[in-house]
């Protein structure tokens, strides 16, 4: 794990919690996925994992009241994985604790590389996968959300390839989230992996700030352009990740 001091430390979670969030609203996905790599560099697992979720809670909510329409996910889709995600989370909370600095550290990298490859495949190609899909899905899911915070991929492309619209597939991963935070921060403190970094609130700030600032970009330039700079991006995170490894 990297150790800085705490100015050097907060001023470099501030930039990374701004960004990630920025890049969240102007893709849509990514904000878990840019910034575990680097937080549990800094802080460790349990520490990244309890940031992630309280700053995410807030773009999420961010996410729906900046929405000038009513949230309308798909509820059959967010209960199924929801519902199947529970075990899944004690699962990811004892690995959490398990697993030694280093080798979560490995462990978080080569998700996110992982997830960037799922990204591009998961692209709508027209197949529709059987509602039974939700459980594997679901378990994956709930399993990387509490060791990791990277929920999203198993979920994006069970989504993905269950015929919903962008809109609703964009409210239903929202509702998903929030409805599995508090699954997600018991099975935390069950397995007493659940530890908050002290200066948490003025990175709820950061995250905000870096909602509004995305959803004004996207408005004003659009989607598209930013697809490859931001997968690019994800893969530099976890390169970073891997190659501070040899620094601790």
């Amino acid at each position: 794990m990297l150790h800085l001091d705490d100015t050097t430390l907060f001023v470099g979670l501030f930039a990374l919690i701004l960004f990630s969030a920025a890049v969240q609203s102007l893709s849509g996905f990514g904000y878990a996925l840019l910034s575990a790599p680097l937080l549990t560099a800094t802080l460790g697992g349990p520490q990244a994992v309890s940031t992630i979720m309280i700053t995410g809670t807030a773009c999420d909510i961010a996410i729906l009241a900046m929405r000038r329409s009513l949230p309308q996910p798909a509820m059959r889709e967010t209960f199924a994985l929801g519902l199947w995600s529970a075990p899944g989370m004690l699962a990811g909370a004892w690995l959490l604790t398990a697993l030694p600095v280093l080798g979560l550290q490995v462990f978080v990298a080569c998700v996110v590389i992982a997830a960037v490859v799922l990204r591009v495949l998961s692209r709508d190609d027209g197949t529709v996968l059987k509602p039974a899909w939700a459980a594997p899905a679901g378990l994956l899911s709930g399993a990387l959300s509490t060791s990791t915070s990277l929920a999203g991929p198993p979920s994006v492309y069970y989504l993905v390839h269950r015929g919903l619209s962008p809109h609703t597939m964009r409210d239903t991963l929202v509702t998903l989230s929030l409805v599995r935070l508090p699954l997600s921060v018991i099975a935390l403190l069950v397995t007493g992996a659940w530890e908050v970094y002290p200066l948490w609130l003025p990175l709820v700030g950061a995250a905000l700030l870096g909602q509004v600032a995305g959803t004004q970009a996207f408005h004003r330039f659009g989607h598209a352009r930013y697809e490859h700079i931001v997968l690019g991006l994800l893969t530099t995170s976890a390169v970073v990740s891997l190659a501070a490894l040899g620094i601790t």
